[in-house]
Parts: C-alpha cells; sequence; structure tokens
C-alpha cells in the first residue's frame, strides 16, 4: 500500500513585533508547554509563472535560494487561501514537469526554470520555532516591508491539522491576536506593494 503525500498545513497571522521577546523567554500567559527556538535564517525566492497560468491554477513555482543551497519546488495549492491553506510541496524536477505540462505545453524542458518569466523575487528573514513538539512558528520579514507568521504541520489529513492548529493557536491569544487587520501572505503583500494584477 502506497502511503499518502504529507501536506503542508499552515495558518497564517498577524503578530507583534513588541511580543518576541516574551515569546523567546517563554513567558506569556499562558506559556507554551514546550518551545525550542531554532534559529534565523534569510533566503530569496523567485517565483516564475507565464501570463499568470500556474497561479491561477494553484501551482506556485518558486527557486528558493539560501548560504547552503538552491532549491526548484512548486507549491500546488489544495484548498484554502493565502491566509489559511492547504499545499503539497514538491521539489523532484520530473515530478514538477509533469505537473506544469497541461498548463504550459509550450514551456521548455531543458532550460532553467522552464523559460518561464519572473513573476516575482524577494528575500525573507524567517525566524523558526517549534511549539508543544508539533507545531511549527515561523515569523517572516521581507525586504520590501512586510511581516507575517505563520504555524505549520505535515499531515496527511488536512480538516484534521486545521483543527489541531485551530485549537493550538486558541491556547496562547497571547500572541496569536486575532485582531482587527487582515493578515496577508508574503506574496500577496508583493503583488500589493509592486501592484502586480494576478487575476487571483
Amino acid at each position: 500500500m502506497t502511503a499518502k503525500r504529507l501536506l503542508e498545513v499552515e495558518s497564517k497571522f498577524l503578530f507583534k513585533p513588541s511580543l518576541i521577546a516574551t515569546l523567546e523567554a517563554n513567558q506569556g500567559t499562558p506559556a507554551f508547554n514546550r518551545l525550542e527556538a531554532l534559529g534565523t535564517h534569510s533566503f530569496t525566492d523567485t517565483y516564475y509563472d507565464y501570463r499568470n497560468t500556474l497561479s491561477k491554477n494553484g501551482i506556485w513555482l518558486r527557486q528558493r535560494k539560501d548560504r547552503q543551497s538552491t532549491i526548484l519546488e512548486a507549491k500546488v495549492r489544495i484548498s484554502g487561501d493565502f491566509a489559511r491553506s492547504t499545499f503539497d510541496e514538491m521539489t523532484d524536477r520530473k515530478m514538477i514537469t509533469d505537473l506544469i505540462r497541461p498548463h504550459l505545453p509550450q514551456f521548455n524542458e531543458g532550460k532553467e526554470n522552464f523559460g518561464l518569466d519572473l513573476l516575482a523575487e524577494f528575500t525573507t528573514t524567517r525566524q523558526d520555532y517549534k511549539a508543544d513538539d508539533r507545531f511549527a512558528i515561523v515569523l517572516d520579514y521581507t525586504d520590501f516591508g512586510h511581516s507575517v507568521g505563520e504555524v505549520e504541520l505535515m499531515a496527511e489529513d488536512e480538516a484534521t491539522a486545521h483543527a489541531e492548529i485551530d485549537s493550538f493557536m486558541a491556547q496562547y491569544p497571547w500572541f496569536f491576536q486575532k485582531g482587527n487587520g487582515k493578515t496577508e501572505g508574503k506574496l500577496a503583500a508583493y503583488f500589493r506593494v509592486h501592484g502586480i494584477d494576478t487575476s487571483i
């Protein structure tokens, strides 16, 4: 029996930089059952498309580059939106090729990034944490002035994972504050700041 692929299930949130010190000291009320700070790193994401064909079909093709590596990967939105979503991620070039071929039959398989157009490019500085032994918390700061947090789980069952993320965030309202602001992902913010119409 073939094992199910793990999906990336995530929920974005707004955060206050003034609470980072409290987070890292794990002195919020209530405190996390367990919190591990995993460090800070930076990476540059370059997204590719052709006339928004991939993005309109929920596919994001990107190259992520940091100090150690450069990886081409595709993210396929299974459900949700920019704030609360489930993605299937792949880094195998053949799988990526098979994914985008039906949408872009004219793409050049032999060219770097398949010869597609640049859609977006920005650098992110990320702080990583692991909370309560299961939940990944990331705090992202982009080079165009946008910041956003995410809680992530890798899971086979997206509905269960979303429910678990919702329950987890509800336990710590001092940090995962709902507020009145609209939670906006990095790409959505990039498109807004740069006036890019993606029709999504």
